[in-house]
């Protein structure tokens, strides 16, 4: 029977970031996606602010990632990377992740949502 699971992220300048894992409790299908509900520029929005929203693990393997290097991300295979906003596929636990960059200038709020789809 398909069940859905939010959880909600707050990106906030004291921490930049926060990661959540949703746990299905078994092994089940599912689609996972983030969303970024609020924006809250803090100082001047320029092009140095950024948002990430991303699924970047199943069950503890760290998924492919979508972009990398530049001046905010890391080189491929690390975790400061941008993975992917949404993802289909088989599991337990789900993590997301929100982050900011910037943090003196922006603020986000966001959520992952899964709909198990078995």
């Amino acid at each position: 029977m398909a069940a859905a699971f939010t959880q909600g992220m707050f990106a906030l300048n004291s921490t930049g970031n926060q990661t959540v894992t949703v746990d299905l409790g078994t092994s089940r299908r599912f689609l996972a996606w983030v969303t970024v509900s609020m924006i809250d520029s803090l100082a001047t929005f320029d092009r140095d602010n950024a948002v990430a929203a991303d699924i970047f693990r199943v069950d503890g393997t760290t998924l492919p990632f979508a972009v990398s290097d530049g001046d905010h991300f890391g080189p491929p295979g690390s975790l400061s990377n941008v993975f992917q906003g949404a993802f289909a596929g088989t599991g337990r636990r789900i993590t997301a992740s929100l982050r900011v960059f910037h943090l003196e200038d922006l603020e986000a709020f966001g959520e992952v949502a899964v709909i198990t789809l078995d």
